[in-house]
């Protein structure tokens, strides 16, 4: 089956178009706190903490925007989790390592680092989680 191509921007209103420009605004404003935590550094892994923080957001608002040049689907859903069973066998053991790294990093001094620690804990959990209940709400589509 053929797929078709995504409406512009332009084609489907002012909300779209808002919608579109505000994923990238967010990103931004986390590039930025991320530059502050790691230019005040006051704690131990400050300065680790909100650098890959930039660098993250900054990577993810460039994927996004070469996946709308792309035209590629534009929601996040399909950006972040994976859709064939298949695909499992690699996420659930690479995010529950991510995930087992993320309580290591925890377990360390109170502070920036212990919180990064424990939101890459929660987020890797999120991502097994969310991608499974994608593959199998495929799978019963159809």
């Amino acid at each position: 089956m053929a797929e078709r191509p995504l409406p512009s921007l332009s084609e489907q209103g002012y909300g779209a178009w808002f919608g579109f420009w505000a994923q990238f605004v967010v990103l931004a404003a986390l590039a930025i706190l991320g530059l502050c935590i790691a230019g005040r550094g006051a704690a131990p892994g400050d300065n680790a903490t909100g650098l890959l923080l930039a660098l993250g957001a900054i990577l993810l608002a460039f994927m996004r925007l070469k996946a709308w040049f792309d035209g590629t689907s534009g929601d996040w859903t399909s950006f972040l989790f994976v859709e064939k069973p298949a695909d499992l066998v690699v996420v659930i053991p690479l995010f529950t390592l991510i995930a087992l790294g993320g309580l290591f990093v925890a377990a360390a001094e109170p502070g920036s680092l212990r919180d990064a620690g424990i939101g890459l804990f929660v987020v890797s959990g999120l991502v097994i989680f969310l991608s499974m209940k994608r593959v199998f709400d495929k799978l019963d589509r159809g």
